[in-house]
């Protein structure tokens, strides 16, 4: 019996909206900023599409290559950034994004295209960040979580 209230709570957890006076109220107490949201945003697209474009396949790149690649994507997307005055220096969102993106990605052994386009993973992230976007408790946890490792890694030139 309590398991079956466990699976009816998860589902709900990531299934059911929450209204926009709750997120706005869990948005207010985490200081979670619209423009903010934006930036970290366009930081997640822009690496994503570095890794995206820029990886060889998996027929020539084994698991060693796979994250010097990664980490060539991350210093791209650091200097691309850093050219605006904007520096990200935190090795915890270094590693929330590798094993993120070898989770979903690297390890992923059928790519598509399509898998990785705005109908994909880059609109996860779109979707994550939307300030405005009807949001359920899993999505604002993990906008929460995420926000919360980007402003401690933001230094601002």
């Amino acid at each position: 019996m309590n398991n079956k209230y466990d699976r009816i709570s998860f589902l709900a957890y990531i299934n059911n909206p929450m209204s926009r006076e709750s997120v706005e109220l869990l948005f207010a107490s985490n200081n979670i900023k619209f423009e903010k949201c934006e930036l970290y945003s366009d930081f997640v697209q822009s690496l994503l599409m570095i890794v995206f474009d820029t990886y060889l396949g998996d027929d020539i790149m084994d698991n060693e290559s796979q994250l010097k690649h990664f980490k060539w994507c991350w210093d791209k997307n650091l200097q691309n950034f850093a050219k605006e005055g904007l520096l990200f220096e935190n090795r915890k969102l270094y590693n929330y994004f590798l094993e993120f993106t070898h989770e979903v990605f690297y390890s992923y052994k059928e790519k598509k295209p399509f898998d990785y386009t705005d109908k994909g993973i880059l609109r996860i992230w779109l979707d994550i960040f939307d300030y405005n976007k009807t949001k359920t408790n899993s999505d604002v946890d993990t906008l929460i979580e995420i926000y919360t490792i980007f402003e401690k890694a933001l230094k601002i030139a």
